[in-house]
């Protein structure tokens, strides 16, 4: 549950970390748009009306002046063409402005500016007209109607303006104050986002240094169990095994010369039994504690020579379990392990072997030593039912750990002991499986040597029917 814990914790610091990284780019990005949007305005809209409104201002001026000229120099056609050409202008201006967007409040502005448009053209028309019959006094008298309409219209245009200049200058504003809201929002979801930065760091600090203590603790805690267990177990064999001795020979005894009564001979066959039981018990507990020893480096011994000596030792049980016991002894070379050690580790492996093959249709068991440059490899396989599946390899070899389908009454440290004599002596082991059996294998380090290591260098097999 802590564990759990501790990795939402981690995972919900992160992902603040990110999304507040995330919205600092969101906000800014949205300001941006907003200053775009804004910018855009200003160059597509307000400053092309001021300079039309500013263009038909100036046409509308350039007008006015042509036509008092007109009327002051008793001018002709050449000056009705001008004010024509003028009036022109003007109208190309005011279209022009008339196809740009429009801000609030511009269209009323603008229906202003149209009505002042056509009472201009009504005056402008009057006043050529009568240019053109030469009636110069009709003209004059239209004259002040002209200055008021021009007037008029020279009034909207700058209502008008001005409507583009603030439009303008709120825009410019907005930008302003989405620039300055944008780096102030952009630095503080940036600042927050290193502080939970800095916090899922320290935490996961924090976490993975209580990891490494409690790993440690572990390992300590596991390596004075073992010392323990080790110690246990000396005490164990040594003070038990003596009056076990005695219980057996006494046992023996009894068997021997306690008579015919069937339920006595029963009774004591059970004895037996659970004496040798008991026996085998003690036997692993020793062997276990033994193998915690520091290895000898003057040891030597030929492990050609001790799997010969186990498939001996074993035959007898090979032949209660109807088991076919093959041996192929290729290694000529020593190890620096005492011989006694090496016979442990391979009988228990062919003890296990012999166990799993029971009641097999083919029960087959084979050692088998061989140099492998530097090393000497040794192993174990068997024709059994091979690992359950989803059996971890390397756990099989942890003390006191059975299998799912385990037989036996043993205590579990019959691999446990293998493991312990091959790496206090400098060496691997492992196991692969199939459905047709398991090998088990061990290796030692080779002593350098001019002359060959003693023992058996033949193939052998034990038969039993």
């Amino acid at each position: 549950m802590e564990s759990t814990y501790v990795e939402r914790v981690v995972i919900v610091a992160f992902a603040a970390v990110v999304l507040s990284f995330l919205g600092a780019t969101w906000f800014s990005e949205r300001q941006s748009g907003e200053i775009q949007r804004a910018a855009l305005s200003i160059q597509g809209n307000a400053a092309p009306s001021i300079r039309r409104l500013a263009t038909a201002a100036a046409e509308l001026r350039h007008l006015q002046l042509l036509v008092h000229r007109a009327l002051e120099q008793e001018s002709g056609s050449s000056a009705v063409v001008a004010i024509e050409t003028a009036r022109a202008q003007l109208d190309e201006q005011l279209a022009a402005y008339e196809l740009l967007p429009v801000y609030p409040r511009e269209d009323a502005s603008w229906r202003r500016a149209e009505s002042a448009v056509g009472r201009l053209d009504g005056d402008l028309s009057t006043i050529t007209e009568a240019l053109d019959r030469g009636d110069r006094s009709s003209a004059h008298q239209l004259e002040g109607r002209l200055d008021r309409s021009s007037e008029a219209l020279a009034l909207a245009l700058s209502q008008d303006t001005d409507l583009n200049a603030a439009a303008a200058a709120s825009l410019a504003k907005e930008i302003q104050t989405n620039r300055r809201r944008g780096i102030i929002w952009a630095l503080l979801l940036d600042g927050v986002g290193i502080l939970l930065a800095i916090a899922a760091a320290a935490w996961a600090l924090r976490v993975g240094r209580a990891y490494s203590r409690a790993v440690k603790a572990c390992g300590e805690m596991a390596e004075r169990r073992a010392e323990e267990l080790d110690q246990f177990a000396s005490r164990m064999a040594h003070d038990v095994r003596t009056p076990l001795s005695v219980v057996g020979l006494s046992l023996q005894i009894v068997d021997r010369h306690g008579g015919e009564d069937p339920r006595f001979r029963r009774a004591a066959k059970r004895a037996c039994g659970a004496f040798q039981q008991v026996q085998v018990m003690i036997d692993a507990l020793f062997d276990f504690a033994h193998a915690g020893a520091h290895a000898d480096p003057r040891a030597r011994a030929s492990v050609s020579a001790a799997a010969d000596g186990v498939a001996v030792g074993v035959c007898t049980r090979a032949e209660e379990v109807g088991a076919e016991l093959v041996v192929h002894a290729r290694s000529r070379a020593l190890v620096a392990c005492p011989g006694g050690l090496v016979e442990i580790a391979i009988g228990n492996l062919v003890n296990n072997a012999l166990t799993y093959v029971e009641g097999r249709d083919k029960r087959i068991v084979t050692i088998a030593t061989a140099d492998q440059g530097a090393t000497t490899k040794v192993s174990v396989s068997d024709t059994g039912p091979g690992l359950p599946s989803g059996t971890d390899p390397a756990r099989i070899f942890q003390p006191h750990v059975r299998g799912t389908n385990a037989r036996g009454r043993g205590l579990g440290l019959g691999l446990a002991t293998v493991k312990k004599i091959v790496e206090a002596h400098g060496g691997h082991l492992g196991v692969s499986s199939s459905p047709d059996g398991c090998v088990f294998w061990f290796t030692l380090p080779i002593v350098p040597s001019d002359t060959p290591a003693p023992g058996i260098v033949h193939r052998s097999a034990i038969v039993a029917s």
